[in-house]
């Protein structure tokens, strides 16, 4: 222990106890060491001389009249005057629960009381070498340090203090809950991940909020306040440029999906009251031990992120990580449930409950739909010759080929096989042989590298809403199956298109 005395110089701790008796033993064993001992005798006399009297380190009972060593310790560790001194919390229990609460409070650490109080001397000891940075503590002399005021009574009004310390964590309690109920809101990722911006912006009163799903290469922007057009873009750029390290090397922005979440009204054209980005903040988004997302925001304010934004950053990071993960986590099974695993495109099965519901609304509304059932040319051949590898390569190839040449709204689909159907809302018959004669032309075109050079193609049949006069969505199938018939029929490598009302005509 001598040699441990040379290293801390004697320091000035405050003890808060209740018994006199306790009192008493506490004081000759700290004695004993060379510091100086401050006295408090319940709860609120020992958090106004912390605060009066900025003590080396301070010894708490838990069990004290007016206000308990749990709530003294929440306290100071809540003001930033005090966060810094070493808090011990006595008790004359040796209950986990007591434990458990002590240092959740913010202790540093706990002591079970005994008769001569073994231990509390070299913990005393152990937190002062320490100090509150890692070096050893130097006693501060009393008071406050240099170029701090001491605090005036209203500083010091203990019940003040605590009412605001239970405001404050009302107010960070009710945030955790309203991010934490956006877990069961809706099964929908995108919709997940808007309401959580929304409420994040809403906290942290930002003009942008948006967060980046790495391994999806997915922004989600939520526009909260009113912005001008060079202001979002550049929002838009900044963020994309942060996602980027982040990605797999050799990605680029282009390879980033991204979705916007704002009222037209929000992004207007730009004026001399538009501002720009003065602020930004990001912080990654951890779930089992890995980034799993980004979240950023900026602001047209320049001090719009300042401690206390972080500090309530700090406090939302955990169930905002969780939201994020748990939303991405259920958009990954459920496209694993409704997508064909060899192309990426959606499987048979989901493929019908689409075509339904576009079927329902183009009748709903008296709008166009056209579907085009697309299938690979002498497929079995090229089985046979190359093996069922080559085959599902080609598969593969042709679900990109596909892909690429459809428009975002339009839904692909797997349809069985070497068979692939593609649904148009809002297209006319037409337009969709266009859409038709297009794939069909990349198809040729494309390099599938088969080992004998050899080509591949496709025929493909189109049928569309309302002229091929279908009364439900199975019939259109039947329609454009028919009119893939004809393709094969006619040579292959070519489109046809359906029959109108029962009679067979070209349109």
């Amino acid at each position: 222990m001598e040699a441990s005395r040379e290293n801390v110089s004697p320091c000035r701790i405050l003890v808060a106890e209740d018994s006199p008796t306790q009192r008493r033993i506490i004081m000759s064993v700290l004695a004993q060491e060379g510091h100086e001992v401050l006295l408090a005798s319940d709860g609120i006399e020992a958090v106004t001389q912390a605060f009066q009297e900025a003590p080396d380190l301070v010894v708490l009972d838990i069990e004290m009249p007016k206000m308990n060593g749990y709530q003294v310790c929440r306290l100071l560790k809540d003001d930033c005057r005090t966060a810094h001194i070493p808090i011990i919390m006595l008790t004359s229990k040796a209950q986990e629960t007591d434990k458990f609460w002590g240092l959740k409070t913010g202790a540093d650490r706990y002591v079970t009381k005994s008769f001569k109080l073994t231990g509390l001397a070299a913990t005393v000891q152990e937190l002062l070498e320490s100090g509150p940075a890692g070096g050893v503590l130097t006693p501060q002399g009393g008071g406050f340090q240099a170029g701090q005021e001491p605090p005036d009574d209203q500083d010091i009004d203990v019940l003040s203090r605590v009412n605001e310390l239970l405001d404050r964590k009302l107010y960070e309690a009710t945030i955790i809950n309203e991010i934490s109920k956006l877990n069961t809101l809706s099964e929908d990722c995108g919709i997940t991940l808007s309401s959580m911006l929304t409420v994040v912006a809403k906290v942290i009163e930002c003009h942008v909020c948006s967060v980046f799903l790495i391994e999806e290469a997915e922004l989600f922007i939520h526009v909260h306040d009113q912005v001008g057009r060079r202001y979002f873009d550049e929002a838009r750029r900044r963020m994309l440029e942060v996602a980027l390290p982040l990605m797999r090397p050799g990605s680029s922005p282009s390879q980033i999906k991204v979705s916007v979440d704002s009222e037209p009204s929000l992004v207007r054209e730009d004026s001399q009251e538009s501002g720009s980005i003065k602020s930004m903040l990001t912080l990654e988004l951890k779930a089992r031990g890995h980034t799993i997302a980004l979240l950023a925001l900026t602001s047209k304010s320049a001090d719009a992120f300042n401690h206390n934004v972080r500090r309530l950053l700090d406090i939302i990071e955990y169930p905002v990580s969780l939201v994020v993960d748990n939303a991405r986590l259920h958009e990954g099974t459920r496209k694993l449930a409704i997508t064909d695993g060899l192309t990426r495109l959606y499987n048979h099965r989901h493929f019908y409950e689409l075509l339904e519901q576009e079927f329902q609304r183009a009748t709903r509304y008296e709008s166009k739909l056209s579907l085009i059932m697309i299938d690979i040319d002498s497929f079995k051949l090229i089985n046979d010759t190359h093996g069922h590898q080559v085959g599902d390569e080609i598969i593969m190839a042709l679900a990109g080929v596909i892909s690429r040449e459809v428009r975002d709204v339009d839904i692909a689909a797997r349809y069985g096989g070497e068979e692939m159907a593609v649904l148009l809302p809002q297209t006319g018959i037409r337009q969709a042989k266009a859409v038709a004669e297009r794939i069909r032309a990349a198809v040729e075109n494309h390099d599938f590298s088969l080992p004998d050079r050899g080509t591949v193609s496709i025929s493909l049949g189109v049928a569309g809403f309302p002229e091929c006069g279908a009364s439900n969505y199975t019939m259109l199938v039947q329609v454009a199956d028919a009119a893939l018939y004809e393709a094969k029929k006619a040579g292959k490598n070519c489109v046809r298109t359906g029959k109108c009302h029962g009679t067979a005509k070209e349109i």
